[in-house]
């Protein structure tokens, strides 16, 4: 009985111990994080992002630390900067399962090696920016499906090319394309009504659509494994399942 007790005591401090030494982790990294943001060392903070960096569809993805410097201020303003600089571990920081460490209510991710590796926050410089590349991506359309209040995403699979627009008021269109198409080119399918889904609190989601007896889903993988597909689409008639493609590809999300 002892020798169990003794066991089972034991058992406990080594989980307790290791519990420990994943908090001093979270800890360490968070404490350069905040360094860094105090002093406004754009060096020092694009050494700890995990690149690529995405950014809001259909502003480009940020791919290194060198491109991290030169649009610093258009991902990081004052505000963001500060909300981090005056971050306390106890309070702003949580650790969310396999999902990484959050900051906040979601504006900053982090991933198993303690680097940045998702910005959910948009600066006023840069919604500018997401603007005027709305405005000049408009014009490389096809006519028919011009008219939207912002772009979503874009994908392909081994098949097809896929968008889908936000029409304004909670309205998603789903347009596709056979593989080897233009988007300046009439779409092969157009679906409007679509909706928006969250799937938990960690940023993964979909959008569905139904025409009939079928039913379109795209799935969006924001944070997945490291081996996750970025997203992938599925198909069904009714019950069945037509098709399920991952995504090879991100133009955009």
């Amino acid at each position: 009985m002892k020798f169990l007790t003794s066991t089972l005591v034991l058992f406990s401090l080594f989980f307790t111990v290791n519990a420990l030494a994943i908090e001093k982790k979270h800890h360490r990294d968070i404490s350069k994080i905040v360094s860094a943001f105090k002093l406004q060392d754009k060096q020092a903070v694009a050494a700890l992002i995990s690149y690529p960096l995405k950014r809001q569809y259909p502003v480009p993805m940020i791919d290194n630390a060198a491109q991290l410097v030169s649009r610093f201020e258009q991902v990081f303003d004052e505000q963001l900067i500060q909300l981090i600089a005056d971050s306390s571990l106890e309070n702003d920081w949580s650790v969310v399962g396999w999902r990484g460490v959050m900051f906040g209510n979601g504006e900053l991710w982090l991933d198993e090696d303690g680097k940045i590796k998702r910005v959910n926050y948009q600066s006023e410089k840069e919604k500018e920016l997401k603007q005027q590349l709305i405005v000049s991506q408009k014009k490389t359309l096809h006519s028919s499906i011009r008219a939207y209040k912002q772009p979503i995403l874009e994908w392909k699979t081994a098949k097809f090319q896929i968008r889908v627009d936000d029409l304004g008021s909670d309205n998603y269109r789903y347009a596709s394309w056979s593989i080897n198409k233009s988007q300046s080119e009439k779409p092969d399918l157009v679906l409007t009504g679509g909706k928006l889904e969250f799937d938990g609190s960690g940023g993964n989601h979909q959008y569905s659509f139904a025409k009939g007896k079928y039913l379109y889903l795209c799935y969006v993988n924001v944070l997945g494994k490291s081996d996750s597909a970025p997203g992938f689409l599925e198909v069904f008639k009714g019950k069945k399942q037509l098709l399920s493609a991952d995504v090879l590809e991100v133009l955009s999300h």
